[in-house]
């Protein structure tokens, strides 16, 4: 792989992980059952009727966002270890090189085009 791509590719994951905990913060509170886990607030259950059914749907609605961005969050700080570590840009099944095209589509990619289905 090329060093100028890792170098990018280590920045825009390092930005992308910036952003998502910086929504996840803002949206969520921390989950102290899950290390560096999220989950979303629940607001005040309002005393018009109507109000409840809303709040739940939203809680449930916040709630599968913060799942998307904690599982996108999981894939990013997994490039960035493997980064670290020196096996980024390998695909987890069978360790062949991840396409370079791939790669520059998506940074976090663990596997090669063949593997991603």
């Amino acid at each position: 792989m090329n060093d100028v791509l890792l170098k990018e590719n280590k920045a825009k994951l390092l930005d992308e992980q910036k952003r998502i905990l910086a929504m996840l913060k803002r949206d969520d509170i921390a989950d102290s059952e899950i290390p560096g886990g999220f989950k979303p607030k629940f607001k005040e259950v309002g005393s018009e009727e109507g109000e409840n059914a809303f709040e739940s749907e939203q809680f449930a609605n916040d709630l599968s966002v913060m799942e998307d961005l904690d599982a996108r969050l999981k894939k990013v700080r997994g490039a960035l270890a493997r980064i670290e570590n020196g096996t980024y840009g390998k695909c987890l099944i069978n360790g062949e090189e991840i396409e370079e095209a791939r790669l520059l589509a998506e940074p976090a990619a663990e596997t090669c085009i063949q593997h991603s289905k």
